[in-house]
């Protein structure tokens, strides 16, 4: 009887450690499982994470681009308001080069009164507007994204100052 009543008392504490788990919300197989669940719903959401803080690092650092380019737009208009009749497109040029610190696209206009304005080499040749007259500048420049799989190609970010000649 001893054997059975050991037994039958096993039985009987068992369960009830069960039940007791059970009320506390804890199971032996939730305690097992539970780790391996969060892995795989981590390892589902990780790419997305890293894909959206990319993501906003990229728009950083086209803002950041976006930013330099206006600088040095008028940058480049400030230069050709400077000393009129003898600023040469090369000074406008360089300027905006100095200022942005690589090679963008460079377009200096003159309007001299008519409808349209009037495009000036980037020479060494003087630029000849006229006084009290605006002159514009146009600085191009090309964004390569980091994430090249949404954006395969560069994304063109053009900014425009204009200054009126003294």
């Amino acid at each position: 009887m001893s054997i059975g009543g050991a037994t039958l008392r096993n039985k009987y504490y068992r369960e009830s450690m069960k039940r007791t788990r059970m009320a506390d919300g804890y199971s032996k197989t939730m305690i097992l499982h539970g780790h391996g669940q969060s892995m795989v719903e981590f390892a589902l959401i990780l790419p997305l994470f890293v894909l959206f803080i990319v993501g906003i690092f990229d728009l950083g650092r086209a803002f950041f681009d976006f930013i330099a380019i206006t600088n040095a737009a008028r940058e480049g208009a400030r230069v050709a308001t400077f000393w009129p009749g003898k600023t040469t497109g090369n000074n406008v040029v360089n300027a905006v080069n100095t200022e942005f610190g690589s090679s963008p696209s460079v377009k200096i206009e003159c309007w001299n009164g008519g409808p349209d304005y009037e495009e000036k080499p980037q020479n060494n040749t003087p630029l000849e507007c006229d006084s009290g007259k605006p002159v514009r500048v146009t600085v191009t420049y090309q964004f390569y994204p980091i994430l090249k799989f949404f954006f395969p190609n560069p994304i063109n970010l053009t900014r425009t100052a204009e200054m009126m000649l003294p």
